[in-house]
């Protein structure tokens, strides 16, 4: 749980759940594709920020069903962006009013051509759902703003919430905050690289798009431990393999291994 300063000293208690966490990494054989997916619930409200790829579907109801949910108790969809990776399962909210950036709506009609992650077919799917476009910063629930994050595509937003950030790809992850650059963008290099400031400056902690969440510092710090199970399919008839990544928080050696 989470107290937030709404002004005047008022004092909000709300909840960031990360349904999914980012994963900062790539293949040489396919794209990774797994992107942050949070909820945020406070004061009777409850937000689902981004929807992931359609991998994640089944996962997706799963994990909010493990919460006592339905798709039909989500109130407010916010969707960072219209990327194959974070609004494909949009319409299984079909009660709940989606929040995107006009701007992001309009360039989704028509993307760049070398801009390979945005669908043809999204802007055209949104509009059977109850959309209600954003064109400037706003409140959406008491302590609970939309902030305009452009570069990384024209409209990229993010959802603050007190000093806490859920960033979508406006901050792809904790080496972008680092370097104080962004490396991933479809749009406009320089105004990614504003946003990422600014996302910065806004924020004590970020929800990366692609990466576990972290404290801006100085240092940039991870906020937990981070695991990851591969598994492979690479026999018909045999078993599978799995791989485990995990990156966990340096230990002394004095105490290694424990």
């Amino acid at each position: 749980m989470h107290a937030f300063d709404r002004g005047g000293g008022v004092t909000m208690t709300g909840e960031i759940t990360p349904l999914f966490t980012g994963c900062p990494a790539s293949a040489d054989g396919f794209w990774v594709g797994a992107s942050t997916v949070a909820l945020y619930r406070a004061d009777g409200r409850t937000i689902l920020f981004d929807t992931g790829p359609y991998a994640y579907r089944p996962l997706l109801l799963g994990r909010l069903k493990r919460l006592g949910l339905t798709p039909a108790d989500i109130d407010t969809v916010v969707l960072s962006h219209l990327h194959w990776d974070t609004a494909t399962n949009a319409d299984l909210f079909r009660s709940a009013a989606i929040v995107v950036h006009a701007r992001e709506l309009a360039y989704a009609e028509k993307p760049a051509a070398h801009d390979w992650a945005t669908p043809p077919y999204m802007a055209r799917a949104l509009t059977k759902l109850r959309l209600e476009p954003v064109n400037e910063e706003c409140e959406i629930a008491a302590g609970v703003r939309i902030v305009e994050l452009p570069g990384h595509t024209p409209g990229s937003i993010g959802l603050l919430v007190g000093r806490e950030l859920l960033a979508g790809d406006a901050v792809a992850g904790a080496r972008d905050a680092a370097r104080g650059r962004a490396e991933l963008w479809f749009a406009d290099g320089a105004q990614a690289d504003a946003s990422l400031a600014r996302a910065l400056g806004l924020a004590d902690i970020i929800y990366a798009g692609h990466d576990r969440a972290f404290r801006v510092g100085p240092p940039v710090a991870y906020l937990g431990d981070y695991a990851l199970r591969i598994r492979l399919f690479v026999d018909p008839v045999g078993m599978d393999q799995e791989i485990c990544i995990k990156a966990e928080t340096a230990r002394s050696f004095a105490t290694w291994p424990e």
